[in-house]
This record gives structure tokens, C-alpha cells and sequence, in this order.
């Protein structure tokens, strides 16, 4: 499996490495300039969104694989075309972080007002639900 480890860069002379965290996504300064200020915030990004990210693009990036490969992304600094492999690789490990935030919403419950007993306001069985509460008005007379 060629899961990407980490992608690094060469900015200012020096080679920086991106490390993927746990999820998979890669912790990365993006800059906006917003009402005349420069503001960085460090976004969490995929594999392909670094790649484009436009300062990386031109920076010859390389992927760093699981099983020790390093792989350029641009031949010959090219940004303007990007292999075929390496597309295959960016995509393999994107669909993989997208398929585990798809898990992890299918694991929380969903509460509906369709289904009884759904509801975190209805009673556990002992029939008293959100409705049935004490409010001083006919619950002596039932």
C-alpha cells in the first residue's frame, strides 16, 4: 500500500518535510490577505491540496511513501503536468481520509422525530416522555 508519510519541499534553499498526522491530512500555512493585512493560518490539508497549495507547487515537492519510496512530484519542475502515478498515489490516500470521516459520521447517531424512542428527551420505557411532565395544572385529577 503507498500511503504517503510525508511530503516535503524546497523553500529559501532548504528542504521542509510535512509529516501526515494520524488522519492522514497535513498541517500547512496558508496566508490570505484580509482588509489589508497578510493573516497565516495553519489549515489542515490532502495530499492533492498541498501539492497545488501555490507556493509548494513551485517548490519541486516530493512524496515520502510508507515502504521507504520517495517519489518527485513534478519531472523536471514542471508544475504545469502531473504524472500519472503520482496522481494514482494522491488519489489512493485522499479517498482513504475521505472514507474514514464518512465511518466516523455513520457512527454517531442520528436522533429523528419519526422513529419512538429516538429521541434523548423520551422517557426509558416508564412512559413518560417530554410532554408528560408535572406543571401543577390536572395532574392530580388523572
Amino acid at each position: 500500500m503507498n500511503t504517503i508519510k510525508a511530503i516535503s519541499f524546497l523553500h529559501k534553499g532548504e528542504r521542509v518535510v510535512v509529516k501526515a498526522n494520524s488522519s492522514g491530512r497535513f498541517r500547512v500555512p496558508v496566508t490570505n490577505i484580509i482588509e489589508g493585512r497578510m493573516k497565516t493560518n495553519f489549515k489542515m490539508l490532502k495530499a492533492r491540496e498541498v501539492i497545488e497549495h501555490a507556493i509548494i507547487k513551485s517548490c519541486d515537492p516530493t512524496l515520502y511513501l510508507d515502504k521507504g519510496e520517495r517519489l518527485r512530484v513534478y519531472q523536471d519542475g514542471d508544475p504545469s503536468y502531473l504524472p500519472a502515478q503520482v496522481e494514482g498515489v494522491l488519489e489512493k490516500h485522499d479517498s482513504k481520509i475521505k472514507f474514514s470521516s464518512l465511518k466516523k459520521i455513520k457512527k454517531s447517531k442520528i436522533f429523528s422525530q419519526d422513529a419512538p424512542g429516538d429521541s434523548p428527551y423520551s422517557g426509558s420505557g416508564s412512559g413518560i416522555g417530554w410532554f408528560d411532565i408535572f406543571d401543577g395544572i390536572d395532574d392530580y385529577y388523572d
